[in-house]
């Protein structure tokens, strides 16, 4: 059973929130986008007491997509965002990841420089992983002991590559390819 992210019904597809209380990726983004958000309609105010506080865990592609939109759509201010990254460095293009070996750069394959964060407000906690969503009280809690109450909890949590368990997969001089720390480990090799 999906409910609204607000008491508008066209703010919503059919997603919103599920059964299990978690955030259905899109559907606040829909609503922000086919209306701007003003106090009136989602009862907020500018003031950070007020605001409503996004967690988004995960900051690759996807998560790091999911703050730009939403930067964008709320002209009016009214979320506080705040991401979580396992790695130890902003959002980067893994599409691109190849590149890295001509350049040995990791800035060039960055997909927001990091004042890009602190010019809209968004809170970036790096290479500190969310390790506990606490439903009940809508809290998550992080590796390095970081608490922040949240609203709507996004996962944007990326995937981990399938390594199969075939012999010598776990030898010196095998490895996977995902990250810029998986290429350093190759280079270094």
């Amino acid at each position: 059973m999906v409910r609204p992210v607000s008491r508008h019904a066209d703010c919503f597809e059919p997603v919103g929130i599920n059964s299990e209380g978690s955030f259905v990726f899109g559907s606040l983004l829909n609503c922000v986008r086919r209306r701007p958000l003003k106090a009136s309609i989602m009862d907020l105010d500018n003031s950070t007491a007020t605001r409503k506080t996004i967690v988004v865990i995960g900051n690759g592609m996807v998560g790091q997509r999911f703050c730009e939109k939403l930067v964008e759509f709320d002209t009016a201010k009214q979320f506080r965002i705040v991401t979580f990254c396992e790695e130890p460095r902003a959002a980067y293009d893994r599409v691109g990841l190849t590149s890295f070996f001509a350049h040995r750069e990791a800035e060039k394959l960055m997909m927001a420089r990091m004042d890009w964060y602190h010019e809209n407000g968004v809170e970036l906690h790096l290479g500190d992983r969310a390790s506990v969503i606490d439903r009940e009280h809508q809290i998550v809690k992080s590796q390095k002991w970081v608490e922040i109450k949240y609203d709507f909890a996004i996962m944007a949590t990326g995937s981990y590559p399938f390594v199969p368990p075939v012999p010598g997969f776990n030898k010196q001089g095998v490895f996977v390819y995902r990250t810029i720390e998986d290429l350093n480990h190759i280079i270094d090799y």
